[in-house]
């Protein structure tokens, strides 16, 4: 029930009848915080960073205006004179921002954007939640810990067990955000700012999800992981490739370059999996359904279509084949189209036994046998290809079993009479 109240909060908080204050980047260190949120300001003249105060040095990296410079006896008297909107220590040095800093940028009619780590977010969102006044959309960055690595010591700091612990602790509390965007060296600093504007404009409505804003997505590694977006992403909707898993006959078998084909026979059905893996936010749920090729060929999909919001895993589906003739599915082809519909608000993410599981094995609640009609078929074949005397043979002893019953029920008949 703990949980369950937890995520309540969550859904309450970012409901779409909060208007929200503004916007929070936080993420793990070397993530990119600062220089995202600097470069959302420059392109978007609706934002603004609201300027910390910290007690240590400058930086190279750091954005103009980003942070003010202080002792720790400046600091300090801040604090004592509750001028501190949120505080925090990080590696020996002091870091807040305070009210003062957020006023302003509310008076200049600007959207606020606070650069914190995960644990000033999160003590700020306890403090603000007894108050009833939490109204901060957040924006969770990470990277890949080779990326991380590298940034932290190109400014030079070092990597250590304190580093990486701090780093798993900040993950921990990145998985009840919203939004997570992976901001690695292959994403473009562009699109990252793009895409966070696009999240900002949507954030009070639903709808279905258009080509732009899903290829920034899925650019950024959210919706979908292991996905190209080159001529996958049409108007409103991405086309799933045939992955390497499937399961056929009772058997779970694997594609690869010497076996790149699955034959389906007619009335056989398989159970494929996508080259791409669900990712979803838990404010946007996912449709699919079969590619138009495949279903005037014959083939039909047989389970259920949605994916539901915050689901993370394997996509897999039942494909049955309803034509005459055997139809050859090859690995990596577009064999279904995945619609994304935005919530109206986020909602309890989905918590059932899939969660995270990308085995097609995990999928299975016992082994799936094959087709019976393609069993039937099979008898049928060997029927007609049998000598004439092996077709009769199972007739003539069914009418010879009709006859006898029939005889017996005659002299039952007369017995009894």
């Amino acid at each position: 029930m703990g949980f369950f109240r937890a995520r309540k909060d969550i859904f309450i908080q970012e409901g779409m009848n909060m208007e929200y204050k503004g916007i929070i980047i936080t993420g793990t260190s070397g993530a990119g915080k600062s220089t995202i949120a600097g470069r959302l300001c420059e392109k978007f003249r609706e934002f603004q960073v609201v300027q910390a105060v910290t007690t240590r040095k400058s930086r190279e990296d750091d954005q103009s205006n980003m942070y003010q410079y202080m002792s720790k006896e400046e600091f300090g008297k801040l604090d004592k004179d509750r001028e501190l909107l949120i505080k925090a220590i990080y590696r020996g040095e002091y870091y807040g921002i305070t009210n003062q800093a957020l006023k302003i940028v509310l008076d200049n009619s600007r959207v606020p954007i606070l650069v914190l780590t995960p644990e000033s977010t999160k003590s700020l969102e306890e403090d603000s939640k007894e108050r009833g006044e939490f109204k901060f959309f957040i924006i969770f960055l990470d990277a890949s810990d080779d990326v991380l690595n590298s940034r932290l010591v190109e400014r030079g700091e070092q990597i250590n067990k304190n580093v990486e612990k701090q780093r798993r602790v900040d993950r921990i509390y990145g998985k009840d955000c919203l939004y997570v965007i992976s901001n690695t060296g292959d994403v473009d600093i562009e699109d990252t700012a793009q895409l966070i504007y696009s999240l900002w404009g949507y954030r009070d409505r639903g709808g279905m999800l258009p080509k732009q804003v899903i290829e920034l997505m899925v650019k950024c590694s959210m919706l979908l992981k292991n996905a190209e977006i080159k001529d996958k992403v049409s108007g409103a909707s991405f086309d799933l490739s045939l992955g390497d898993q499937y399961w056929q006959d009772g058997k779970k078998r694997i594609l690869d370059n010497t076996n790149p084909f699955i034959k389906l026979k007619p009335g056989d059905y398989v159970i494929v999996s996508s080259k791409e893996t669900a990712d979803f936010p838990r404010d946007i749920a996912g449709r699919f359904d079969l590619s138009v090729g495949l279903f005037c060929q014959g083939i039909i999909l047989s389970n259920g279509p949605q994916v539901d919001p915050g689901f993370k895993g394997g996509l897999f589906c039942l494909l049955f084949n309803t034509s005459n003739a055997i139809i050859s599915l090859k690995r990596g082809q577009h064999y279904a189209t995945l619609e994304f519909i935005k919530l109206l608000e986020p909602t309890i993410p989905y918590l059932g036994k899939y969660q995270g599981m990308e085995d097609i094995i995990d999928y299975l609640p016992k082994p799936a046998e094959p087709s019976v009609i393609t069993k039937i078929k099979e008898d049928i074949d060997a029927l007609k290809s049998a000598k004439w005397w092996e077709k009769s043979l199972p007739l003539i002893l069914s009418i010879l079993a009709i006859v006898a019953a029939f005889v017996m029920a005659v002299i039952f008949f007369f017995i009894e009479k």
